[in-house]
């Protein structure tokens, strides 16, 4: 799913870690709230893109908190390369 640029939809734009991250949320029956989200990060040539889907909840706000959580996890994946994993696990545990 690609950046979605309908006004008439019900549709929350907002930058995280400066990658835009857009949800946008539908209602299915039986009166389910679901959200389709993207994440894209960099520019031109260097842009990627993806794209995920929760499932259905019994109100906005929990289909959002669901997005929200899968996007900080794709977000998670990316890796600062000027700091060590294994530092990053020390500093986790406490050592």
């Amino acid at each position: 799913m690609s950046i979605i640029t309908d006004a008439k939809k019900d549709v929350k734009d907002m930058v995280v870690a400066g990658c835009r991250v857009q949800l946008y949320f539908r209602v299915i029956e039986p009166k389910q709230w679901t959200v389709q989200g993207t994440v894209r990060c960099g520019i031109d040539d260097h842009a990627a893109e993806q794209s995920f889907h929760t499932a259905g909840y019994p109100t906005r706000e929990e289909a959002e908190q669901e997005a929200l959580r899968r996007a900080a996890d794709l977000l998670g994946n990316n890796v600062d390369r000027n700091t060590s994993r294994i530092n990053n696990m020390e500093l986790k545990r406490g050592a």
